[in-house]
């Protein structure tokens, strides 16, 4: 199966220990996609196409003239994706190859234990008796973080404002069926939300722009107690299959891969599934509450 990625220079130090975890410890065959963010210098590329053989390497400028047609119906998000990377994920991962679902890791989520069924082709032929009814039913799943992050104050959420999202929602590990994918809602969101503001909250509006489309089609989540966000506690980190070492992790990550990865031994674990509970204006008001309350603690 294809997994896509989104490639940046400046997380080259983790990029390649992490997909090599992905496909060191994934039960079926995976080749990765890899998109350069349009950071990626030759000498990065080479070292990529050395470490994953028989990956697709999509330079920014293929992808731009690939899908220049298609951009042209989006001209908001077409604007977002010149400044913001993080816009590759939403369009570049889901129109660039024409498999029916879109599978996408994140270069900072390492896989620790052996795994199967992650994804939706786990669940074809032999694996689809093992598949639950949920993961043969829904139209998604998505990674859970220990926090809401999204980019988007109280009053654009549900009552009102157009938002309803997955509470938690994390969108460093996705798979989503593509005939499900609404490009003239994620254009509506960008306009409505405009440059200044999404440029501002930067990764977040991905994050933001995929959790909504998430909810509106009823997308699951993983399992967190297989698949999650870093939580800064080494014994609950070390119990997961993989691990999304977000920015303020890094260093935590820099100490795992110092410190070397044992390689993957033990049972298999079939990853699971679970129903998203919604997030709306009431939760949104709470988080920023407390952001409040933060910033006048740390004055």
């Amino acid at each position: 199966m294809l997994v896509h990625t989104l490639a940046c220079e400046t997380h080259l130090w983790f990029a390649i220990p992490c997909l090599k975890s992905l496909l060191a410890c994934s039960e079926e065959p995976v080749r990765l996609v890899i998109h350069d963010d349009g950071s990626l210098t030759e000498e990065s590329l080479a070292r990529f196409a050395a470490a994953f053989p028989d990956a697709v390497l999509l330079r920014r400028r293929a992808a731009n003239e690939q899908l220049a047609g298609a951009l042209q119906r989006f001209p908001k998000l077409a604007e977002a994706r010149v400044h913001l990377p993080h816009v590759l994920k939403l369009f570049d991962t889901t129109l660039t190859h024409p498999e029916p679902i879109v599978c996408y890791a994140d270069t900072d989520v390492l896989f620790q234990k052996r795994f199967r069924g992650l994804f939706p082709d786990s669940a074809q032929g032999a694996g689809l008796a093992r598949a639950s009814s949920l993961a043969k039913a829904t139209a998604g799943a998505f990674m859970m973080d220990h926090a809401n992050s999204f980019a988007a104050h109280p009053g654009d959420f549900w009552p009102f404002g157009p938002l309803r999202v997955p509470r938690q929602l994390n969108s460093g590990l996705f798979w989503v069926k593509r005939d499900r994918i609404d490009y003239e809602r994620m254009e509506y969101l960008f306009k409505r939300w405009g440059p200044a503001r999404i440029r501002r909250y930067h990764g977040w509006f991905e994050q933001t722009v995929w959790a909504d489309h998430a909810w509106r089609t009823r997308c699951s989540l993983f399992d967190p107690s297989q698949l999650g966000t870093s939580s800064g506690d080494a014994s609950r980190d070390g119990r997961l299959v993989g691990v999304h070492y977000v920015t303020p992790s890094r260093n935590l990550l820099k100490a795992k891969l110092e410190s070397g990865l044992a390689t993957p031994l033990g049972a298999v674990d079939d990853i699971r599934l679970q129903t998203s509970k919604p997030f709306g204006a009431l939760g949104a008001a709470l988080v920023a509450a407390r952001a409040v309350v933060s910033r006048n603690k740390a004055g």
